[in-house]
């Protein structure tokens, strides 16, 4: 049987929208913002390895295009309200600092899966602990959510169930 992820919010209920902070403004990510993405993205590459899994490359290798491409694609997904994926922006929206996603989970007794990361200029101008507990914050009250699991951070790797093993 395909793999199905688990329904991520009811049909009615509100998806939000962005978190205005000081030093930074976090909103979805759109095909508008492919090309700003892929900077933040190949300029923090040593920096995101692992991300997404204990073993995972990512960006290694990734091209304009390909960024071009999961950026619609995760703009697609905001659309059907599958997974969400929000840009973190300077309030002049001309740097990406980083990216969070909210998607479904399979991790046992968990209602959703957070990740994120941030940008090499996040580090540079002292905003990525800012930006990690401004996110986690806005998480915690913006939405539905009784517990959010963020995989290789707070929940460990070997919870997180792939594709084809028994989640919950």
């Amino acid at each position: 049987m395909p793999f199905k992820t688990p329904d991520l919010l009811g049909p009615s209920e509100p998806v939000p929208d962005r978190l205005s902070a000081n030093e930074f403004l976090l909103r979805p990510l759109t095909p508008n913002d492919a090309e700003i993405d892929y900077e933040a993205v190949t300029e923090s590459g040593d920096r995101l390895h692992g991300v997404f899994g204990p073993d995972d490359e990512w960006p290694t290798g990734l091209t304009s295009e390909q960024n071009r491409i999961d950026v619609c694609w995760h703009y697609k997904e905001h659309q059907r309200r599958d997974a969400f994926t929000y840009g973190v922006f300077d309030p002049a929206e001309t740097t990406e600092l980083g990216c969070l996603y909210v998607q479904p989970t399979r991790i046992k007794g968990y209602d959703a899966a957070v990740y994120y990361w941030t940008a090499t200029a996040a580090v540079e101008r002292s905003l990525a602990d800012e930006i990690e507990t401004g996110c986690r914050e806005w998480v915690a009250t913006e939405w539905p959510f009784e517990r959010v699991a963020y995989p290789g951070r707070d929940v460990s790797w070997q919870a997180v169930p792939t594709v084809g093993t028994e989640g919950d």
